[in-house]
């Protein structure tokens, strides 16, 4: 069970820097589709790009996106694996699960555009779980005590 946490570790990690990896190529995709429009001359209003301009420039993140989200599968079947208890493996389980979300919110925000927002939203969400996570999971691999709850003090 040990080596499987620790590839449970490793992979969380890389699950974490692929989120991070995700955002950014959302970034790209953007000043990539702000670049073309620049280029081009004559007035804004008539400046336009193309979808295959635009899926360039965003192809990798619509891709990558859906290869995070076997990975967060991958990730809670090995916290399933590695039997890390119930927390950490309900943690496992919300990365797919916000994963999930984010796809769906791609989706929609194609045709409710504000929707588009909840995505951004929500892959902040998901980075900071990740991170969080891969977090926790290697300072539980070295041993560091986790800080215990403040106790509630009582009313006399």
């Amino acid at each position: 069970m040990k080596a499987l946490g620790t590839i449970y570790r490793y992979w969380l990690t890389l699950l974490f820097v692929a989120v991070a990896a995700q955002i950014a190529a959302a970034a790209y995709g953007g000043f990539y589709a702000a670049e073309k429009l620049g280029d081009q001359k004559g007035s804004d209003e008539h400046k336009l790009i193309s979808e295959k301009v635009f899926d360039h420039g965003f192809g990798f993140h619509t891709g990558f996106g859906y290869l995070i989200f076997l990975g967060a599968v991958v990730l809670l079947l090995l916290a399933f694996a590695a039997r890390l208890g119930k927390r950490r493996v309900l943690f496992a389980l919300a990365v797919p699960v916000a994963v999930a979300v984010q796809i769906v919110l791609a989706w929609a925000s194609e045709s409710a555009h504000g929707i588009g927002i909840l995505h951004g939203l929500n892959a902040l969400v998901i980075f900071g779980l990740t991170g969080y996570m891969s977090g926790q999971a290697w300072r539980s691999a070295r041993g560091v005590a986790q800080p215990a709850p403040a106790p509630i003090a009582a009313k006399p």
